[in-house]
């Protein structure tokens, strides 16, 4: 008896079918299933990658992100005007933005938490950049799964544990002061003429 396998998506209004396979045709030379393997885990590491970044404090405001083998990039728009340009339709206002980027210590305080989720959710990641333009600066944190392992004297893949416990990174001002001193590079920019 041939079976076939699928998965439904709702997607814009409509439900849509994907991932329409016949299950006798499954059984494959192994190196062609070997291939098929790696290119399912790099689809299943990409979509985990989409649902994290989705997760984040202040995830409206990302203007793009990239995920190359174990290496994440992450960027943000640079102030409200060229994200309300860029998603004319939103329901965010200016306040919202402000939230979360509207001072230097908020920008520091994003940053050291996309950081610690990223690398505390994705096993598979060993670098992280994230880039946030504002205030008339670039702040930039680009830093590795044992840099920061070592800087909060934790391993952060061992705090998942389970779909019932949380991990919740309480910090105090001083201690996002001193990741940002040790992390955060800060960059002026250069206005347009």
């Amino acid at each position: 008896m041939n079976r076939k396998s699928f998965s439904i998506f709702f997607v814009r209004d409509t439900f849509k079918v994907g991932h329409l396979m016949d299950e006798c045709s499954v059984s494959q030379h192994p190196a062609a299933q070997a291939s098929n393997n790696t290119e399912h885990l790099a689809t299943r590491d990409a979509y985990r990658f989409r649902a994290a970044v989705s997760k984040l404090k202040g995830s409206s405001f990302v203007k793009h992100y990239e995920l190359h083998d174990d290496k994440a990039s992450v960027y943000y728009f640079g102030d409200y005007t060229s994200y309300r340009k860029f998603v004319p339709q939103t329901s965010h206002t200016k306040e919202d933005y402000l939230h979360y980027l509207g001072s230097e210590e908020a920008v520091c305080q994003l940053l050291l938490d996309s950081t610690v989720y990223l690398l505390k959710e994705l096993h598979f990641l060993n670098h992280i950049t994230i880039e946030i333009p504002n205030h008339g600066k670039k702040y930039t944190v680009s830093v590795s799964r044992t840099e920061l392992n070592e800087h909060l004297n934790c391993e952060l893949s061992e705090m998942k544990d389970g779909h019932h416990h949380r991990f919740y990174l309480l910090c105090r001002e001083y201690e996002v002061k001193n990741f940002a001193a040790r992390f955060v590079k800060k960059k002026r920019m250069r206005r347009k003429q």
